[in-house]
């Protein structure tokens, strides 16, 4: 037996809870109803989203600049590849060589000029020549910090002064060095040369004092 089956307000209340007011959970919350309160809540979240347009307009200047970074390797790439295809040597490795002589990076057309001092590059013997190298006897030999030598004629050692702020630190040591040692080494040569010129006159001397010696006894005889 079911109670209250015939009781008269029971439909009422029945119908009462079936019926549901819709949004009002939504409005209860703060929002003005079942559909707009979704509406609003979709437009609050869209606020903090990206874009679709200006996401891919943001990739695409990205883009852009990584291009005009990359330009640069994207052509040598392109230059070695193109060089590869055709059997030629590598276009960039032939402008990354080393200079074959000291300060060879100073050079033209295998000279250096340098404050009016004119060096020339010998590859073969990775030197620079100061004047004339014609005579080797008469040619200083520096041997450089960074491997490779100066040659440099005694007669145009003068010209260095001028050319000095060419050199670094530890090279200009080494020249000025090189320089009063040989200036010692020619200084006692010619001594030397003096001794045996005055030696070999006095031997002469003497000997043509012994000879007029010689004839003036055969001349009383």
């Amino acid at each position: 037996m079911r109670i209250g089956t015939g009781y008269a307000g029971a439909d009422n209340l029945q119908a009462k809870r079936s019926v549901k007011e819709p949004g009002k959970r939504f409005r209860d919350l703060g929002y003005s109803g079942g559909v707009a309160g979704n509406t609003a809540w979709t437009a609050r979240a869209e606020r903090h989203l990206p874009v679709p347009g200006e996401a891919e307009e943001e990739d695409k200047a990205g883009e852009t600049v990584e291009a005009a970074e990359g330009s640069g390797s994207r052509s040598e790439a392109e230059k070695i590849y193109q060089a590869a295809v055709a059997g030629k040597p590598n276009p960039i490795g032939s402008m990354r060589e080393p200079a074959k002589v000291p300060y060879g990076h100073l050079a033209k057309d295998g000279v250096i000029e340098y404050n009016g001092v004119v060096f020339v590059c010998d590859e073969r013997t990775n030197s620079i020549c100061l004047g004339d190298m014609t005579d080797e006897k008469n040619v200083l030999n520096i041997p450089l910090s960074g491997g490779g030598h100066l040659k440099v004629n005694r007669n145009s050692i003068g010209l260095l002064s001028k050319a000095a702020s060419m050199f670094s630190p530890e090279d200009l040591n080494l020249i000025m060095r090189a320089i009063a040692e040989d200036t010692k080494i020619q200084s006692v040569k010619k001594e030397i040369e003096d001794e045996e010129a005055s030696i070999g006159n006095q031997l002469r001397g003497d000997g043509a004092a012994e000879a007029e010696k010689s004839d003036g006894e055969e001349g009383d005889i």
